[in-house]
């Protein structure tokens, strides 16, 4: 099998020739976009051989001023499909799909909701305490402005994904934020998030493939989206405490996708030896059809892409057994 069989045979619920993997990491600053942004996606690509395509997505929601106040959220607009946050995006993933898509599916990424607003909030790609805890607040005390800017935002996004299908994207990276239970609450989130990106996955879920539902940042709550419409998910098992088995439980039927700790020392640092001793432990827990090994987020950047093609021949060296301490 070719990696897009391979992956394709996973989502019909087919058994593979292979476990298959997913890895991903965010690129220099330079190689963010344009030229520099096609040749490190395509160089990690054939490098890693890392059987799912993941296209980065290094740009920021457009505002038009600073957000200094919650009355500033009102003003968050909605993107047109001709505009500069779509067009850039879309562009590169049409020329990843050119050059892979015979051999390997292409996933775009799509930053969700809280994501979104935390990049337009800060003007950075950061989503730390700071971002996070002043769109808290600005929600409690203004939640109509803010809500408005959600619903903005959701709007762009849904342009985005679908943009991105009909470059070829075979399906939808969707990185959502805001499930953790010391930010908003529950009933916050089940108000003013998830009913937002609960539809827009809906409408953008006829992909190939379909959506990958990533589930980020320390203490998530899983059980806010068991009702998201996706195909597979991952999420941070450390940070969430939420072991796979666990989470195949609260998503039957779902690809699962996870399985290595992205600061794991034998992933960094580990001999070959060890390294393939670690991925075969994780393939004989989770030896299934509809398993995809991936990491819990992103890479470190800094990572030998060599670390990467080691798990690929773990994963081609595999022949089923128990669990090795």
């Amino acid at each position: 099998m070719n990696r897009r069989e391979r992956i394709t045979a996973v989502f019909k619920g087919e058994e593979p020739d292979r476990t298959p993997m997913g890895f991903w990491m965010h690129f220099p600053t330079e190689q963010h976009h344009g030229e520099e942004a096609l040749a490190a996606h395509l160089k990690y690509f054939e490098e890693t051989k890392t059987d799912i395509c993941k296209v980065m997505n290094e740009n920021l929601y457009p505002v038009q001023h600073p957000i200094m106040e919650a009355a500033d959220w009102a003003d968050v607009k909605a993107c047109g499909r001709n505009h500069p946050f779509i067009r850039s995006q879309v562009e590169l993933v049409k020329r990843i799909v050119d050059s892979t898509a015979d051999d390997a599916p292409v996933i775009a990424t799509v930053h969700g909701i809280v994501a979104s607003a935390s990049h337009a909030l800060m003007q950075c790609s950061r989503y730390d305490k700071v971002g996070r805890y002043a769109q808290l607040y600005h929600l409690r005390t203004n939640p109509d402005s803010v809500y408005s800017a959600y619903q903005a935002i959701a709007e762009s996004l849904t342009i985005l994904a679908e943009e991105c299908i009909a470059a070829g994207a075979d399906g939808i990276y969707y990185a959502a934020l805001g499930g953790e239970r010391d930010g908003f609450t529950a009933e916050e989130h089940a108000r003013y998030i998830a009913p937002l990106e609960e539809q827009l996955m809906r409408e953008i879920d006829h992909a190939p493939i379909g959506n990958i539902l990533h589930m980020c940042k320390p203490l998530v709550d899983l059980e806010r989206y068991v009702d998201y419409p996706c195909e597979a998910v991952n999420w941070g098992i450390l940070e969430s405490g939420v072991k796979l088995f666990e989470g195949r439980k609260l998503f039957p039927g779902k690809v699962i996708m996870g399985g290595m700790d992205d600061g794991s020392q034998i992933l960094i640092s580990g001999s070959p030896e060890e390294l393939e001793r670690e991925v075969h432990n994780i393939l004989a827990e989770n030896d299934y059809p509809g398993f995809i090994l991936a990491s819990d987020c992103t890479l470190p950047g800094n990572l030998p892409y060599e670390r990467i093609r080691m798990m690929e021949k773990a994963c081609e060296t595999y022949r089923g057994g128990s669990y090795e301490l």
